[in-house]
């Protein structure tokens, strides 16, 4: 991406953090609510066992294609274990995002007139190219 100035650079972080606190937020609750459905199964399960003798078998299936794992009917614990992945990432991101802010919050009162290009990854800013 490329701004005019390092406020505007600053601004699009800002944005950036504001929309990953939501989606933290968001995926916080589906993952509470997947760790209360994940103990009810467990709690089910346990009772299935004791009055049947077997274990029921309600595990999904994972069929890994490359560069995507498919879940099929996943049950609670494997879908905790994936929300809790996307919590940890957007937890990264975010603290990526606030340590560079931070760096960069100082040149943002400089207004010279330059072309800045951002290049990202993963929403993250790696490098910035300033050209006077």
């Amino acid at each position: 991406r490329e701004y005019s100035s390092f406020a505007e650079l600053l601004k699009s972080i800002e944005e950036s953090l504001s929309t990953l606190k939501q989606q933290l937020a968001e995926y916080l609750r589906k993952l509470e609510d997947a760790r209360t459905r994940s103990e009810q199964e467990k709690k089910l399960k346990e009772m299935l066992k004791r009055l049947t003798g077997e274990e029921p078998a309600s595990k999904g299936r994972i069929v890994d294609m490359r560069e995507v794992k498919l879940y099929i009917n996943p049950d609670a614990e494997q879908e905790s274990k994936l929300l809790e992945e996307v919590v940890e990432r957007i937890n990264r991101s975010i603290q990526t995002l606030q340590s560079v802010y931070k760096t960069l919050e100082p040149l943002s009162s400089v207004e010279v007139e330059t072309k800045i290009t951002t290049i990202y990854r993963d929403g993250v800013p790696v490098a910035i190219i300033i050209k006077v």
